[in-house]
């Protein structure tokens, strides 16, 4: 009897320590989610779009962080260094992780250092100008600065901004002549092109519908393989006799490497569940952007590297100059 006992007191205490070593269940506090760049750009929007539907989903608050600076390096190597807890996340991008690495001295590697939960939005890139350009498509403005062989002015959201590499290289070989006026982030450069500091600008259709539409700005071309819904009179890079210059923006969620794999896959199960929520859906596509999923934290992850390696070709062929 008395052994009986025992043994019955001794499994639970066990139970009751396993219990107190495992904690609940994540989230049991808020969780701060990363955004690489200042409010008002892309990656804001879908880190808040996110935020809202993870906190649905999840039963807890998960509260946007903003750390612009040094073209996202700054937020990359915090979230890299974070404890890998899961109270820490990152809403990295195409310029974060498939960019930045490659042209600037960091002291982390996003793709190495960095598990890849889910994809979370993509959003395609238009070019947009001054309402006093000449012509209305690119093709017209450029054939215009061709022809008087003057320099324009190209604003630049920031120095890894995927746009940057592709258009300069394509402009340059064109024998357009040109002066990169650099920012931080999409909401100064969009400051600067309203105000006449810059001539045109490419930028996500997040950014640049609303002063498109209130006649503030020109949209000279959208850089898809198709015209863009929110804007469906702007001809296509394609359509102006300008092939293979698409690009766009795309944002998902990281962790820490050392993330554990339970938490990698609730976040990805969170994350896919919330990025289908009709609701949700229907907000992103409004803004001209597309919400996404993977089938699985590994397929994303295969997805990050094949960019990594894309845009680590592009930038060679650009023949920019580098910051490392």
């Amino acid at each position: 009897m008395m052994q009986t006992f025992l043994r019955c007191f001794l499994l639970t205490c066990t139970l009751c320590c396993a219990a107190a070593v495992r904690g609940g269940e994540y989230p049991e506090r808020p969780v701060r989610l990363l955004v690489p760049f200042p409010p008002g750009g892309a990656s804001d929007f879908a880190g808040r779009a996110l935020a809202a539907g993870l906190t649905e989903t999840l039963g807890q608050q998960f509260i946007v962080d903003n750390r612009g600076g040094a073209s996202g390096v700054i937020a990359t190597e915090l979230a890299v260094k974070s404890a890998p807890n899961g109270y820490t996340l990152f809403l990295g991008n195409v310029n974060s992780q498939a960019i930045n690495p490659h042209i600037f001295k960091m002291t982390v590697d996003p793709v190495k250092e960095m598990v890849a939960i889910s994809p979370v939005i993509t959003v395609p890139s238009v070019i947009v100008g001054h309402v006093s350009v000449t012509g209305s498509t690119l093709k017209e403005f450029l054939g215009h600065a061709l022809h008087s062989g003057r320099d324009i002015r190209v604003g630049v959201a920031n120095l890894s901004t995927p746009g940057r590499f592709i258009m300069m290289a394509f402009l340059k070989s064109i024998g357009v002549k040109v002066v990169e006026v650099p920012y931080n982030g999409a909401g100064p450069a969009l400051t600067a092109l309203l105000a006449g500091e810059t001539e045109i600008l490419g930028v996500t259709v997040i950014s640049a519908v609303g002063p498109v539409k209130s006649g503030r700005l020109k949209a000279l071309a959208a850089a898809t393989a198709e015209r863009v819904s929110l804007l469906p009179d702007v001809p296509t890079m394609a359509e102006l006799g300008y092939p293979g210059i698409v690009y766009g923006q795309w944002n998902g969620l990281f962790g820490p490497a050392a993330l554990p794999r339970s938490m990698v896959m609730k976040l990805h199960e969170a994350t896919t569940s919330t990025m289908k929520k009709e609701p949700l859906v229907q907000r992103v596509n409004a803004s001209g952007a597309d919400a996404v999923s993977s089938r699985s934290p590994e397929e994303y992850g295969a997805f990050v590297r094949g960019e990594s390696v894309r845009w680590a070709k592009i930038i060679r062929a650009s023949g920019l100059a580098v910051g490392k």
